[in-house]
């Protein structure tokens, strides 16, 4: 395997290939690109990259790619797995460890309670007493410190740098690992997304987007229920193309059609980029009911098109939110829709533009090829 100064270890996901045209951009044909994935063929990534390069998830791949490092000067986790503790340790000291918080992987190192509330907690089992008996032992279980927490902590210590547009995705990496450096680092561009062509349209308070995916983190069942009890009368759009057990996504379709009937509208196939934006941009509400950081692209989308945002009040993404000037909403304000001064909203589209130009990314590839 020939691989070049700097490394790249990615899954297959979306982004990905934005992220290897900006990185030819500013550093052409210094870097390789390393795909990990347990499919035949890649879902997401596009790319034809010549130093991209496809491998299976093993230990002999692992001590491989480590093996070959030694010729490098960079590695960039674009996030990562547990399972990849003993290789990343194996990594030469001298190689520089960029990693490129996603989101997962950064909560991995935190207790999992209090990130789903307790209804779409209990939607990911069986709907019985001992299914309500498994939800509050793995509830009570999700506050301790597990192996899986101490192993993500383990692996965070091991990285140089954080690469972030969200403060709050830096703490978390600070709080396990003190010397770790700060990069600014954001996926989502203007240039490469054509965020700026987005047209407005007048907002349609009868239909709502609920959530980015099929993840409990969504808490799906609350929204729902909490819809059904001020008695929403729009359409309910609910993106549940990935992410999620089988049974939790059953469930959220089962309950939205028992509430609202031909008014939820489940999508549960993945769509193109442009083809999803047209949906969000078709609702003027949109509710992501995370208490973590996610969705981010989701949301600037919708600022970008001038949509009413809600958001649960403990999510982290609302200081950098704030600290930008972004408008947005906590889910009160469902019950008195008329009220909102939409023209405020105008706003958030020149705000994001300013905020998520590719040039802003320049100094991270700046940084990298001179480490």
């Amino acid at each position: 395997m020939q691989l070049k100064k700097v490394v790249n270890i990615m899954p297959d996901d979306k982004f990905l290939d934005y992220y290897i045209e900006m990185s030819e951009t500013f550093m052409p044909d210094v870097s390789s690109y390393l795909v990990i994935t347990d499919h035949q063929q890649l879902r997401f990534i596009k790319s034809q990259h010549p130093s991209l390069t496809v491998l299976s998830k093993s230990e002999a791949n692992y001590k491989q790619i480590a093996e070959n490092l030694r010729a490098t000067h960079v590695v960039i986790f674009h996030s990562f797995k547990n399972g990849m503790r003993t290789f990343i340790q194996e990594i030469p000291l001298e190689v520089k460890r960029v990693w490129l918080f996603w989101g997962f992987e950064g909560y991995n190192a935190l207790p999992k309670t209090g990130l789903i509330d307790w209804h779409s907690n209990y939607a990911m089992y069986e709907p019985s007493l001992k299914g309500a008996l498994r939800c509050l032992y793995h509830r009570l279980k999700g506050k301790r410190i597990t192996k899986d927490n101490q192993i993500s902590r383990e692996i965070i210590k091991q990285m140089d740098y954080c690469a972030t547009w969200v403060d709050s995705d830096f703490n978390i990496a600070s709080r396990f690992n003190p010397r770790i450096e700060n990069l600014y680092f954001n996926y989502y561009t203007n240039e490469l997304m054509h965020m700026d062509q987005l047209p407005v349209k007048q907002v349609n308070l009868d239909r709502l987007l609920l959530g980015n995916s099929g993840d409990p983190t969504n808490n799906h069942i609350e929204a729902l229920r909490y819809l059904d009890k001020i008695k929403f009368k729009g359409e309910i759009i609910c993106a549940l193309s990935y992410g999620g057990s089988k049974r939790y996504v059953e469930h959220v379709i089962e309950l939205g059609r028992a509430l609202f009937g031909d008014r939820f509208i489940a999508l549960k196939t993945f769509m193109p980029l442009k083809e999803y934006q047209a949906i969000i941009n078709s609702c003027g509400i949109i509710w992501m009911n995370h208490k973590r950081q996610q969705a981010a692209g989701n949301l600037l989308v919708s600022f970008l098109s001038n949509k009413i945002i809600i958001m649960d009040q403990v999510n982290p993404l609302q200081h950098t939110f704030k600290d930008w000037g972004l408008v947005f909403f906590n889910k009160r304000v469902l019950k008195n829709l008329n009220e909102i001064p939409i023209d405020h909203l105008a706003e958030n589209r020149k705000i994001v533009l300013e905020k998520v130009g590719i040039q802003y990314n320049a100094g991270f590839f700046k940084v990298i090829d001179n480490l």
